[in-house]
């Protein structure tokens, strides 16, 4: 018998602040540098907050942040940080959270995420105008196809 997984989205958002219109996101990268937004002045910072827990970082609250429910039990959480790249974060199953990582690209707009399984599709629109799509692999190790149009 086959379990349908399926995908649970709801946006929370918890203001943060921006100093002198600079936001520094080395909270979000985890490892590596800071790396400073050029327009934090123009976007409202928000923790990534969904219906399970409260996954912190700052990521674009007019974006949100998307959860997708892993068939192991895990969640994986996905949104747009303040220097525009994409963002992920996800829960290991004896309740510990990876740091955010950076799966790059340019977003704008709420990431969508589908799939089946550890089948993941993400979606968002692009800088560009265009969607843009990343896949994983069907397999609890499956990897990133890398950003495509």
């Amino acid at each position: 018998m086959k379990r349908k997984f399926t995908v649970k989205r709801k946006f929370t958002w918890k203001a943060a602040s921006a100093v002198a219109g600079l936001t520094l996101v080395g909270s979000l990268t985890g490892a590596g540098g800071a790396v400073a937004a050029s327009n934090a002045a123009d976007t409202a910072l928000a923790s990534c907050v969904t219906e399970t827990r409260n996954w912190g970082g700052n990521i674009q609250g007019q974006y949100g942040c998307t959860e997708y429910h892993l068939p192991n039990g895990a969640e994986q959480v996905f949104g747009i940080g303040t220097d525009g790249a994409i963002w992920t974060r996800w829960s290991r199953t004896n309740g510990t959270l990876s740091s955010w990582t950076s799966m790059g690209g340019q977003g704008r707009s709420t990431v969508s995420a589908e799939g089946r399984g550890w089948a993941i599709t993400l979606k968002v629109r692009g800088t560009d105008g265009n969607w843009w799509y990343n896949n994983r692999g069907g397999t609890a190790s499956g990897g990133w196809s890398g950003w495509h149009r």
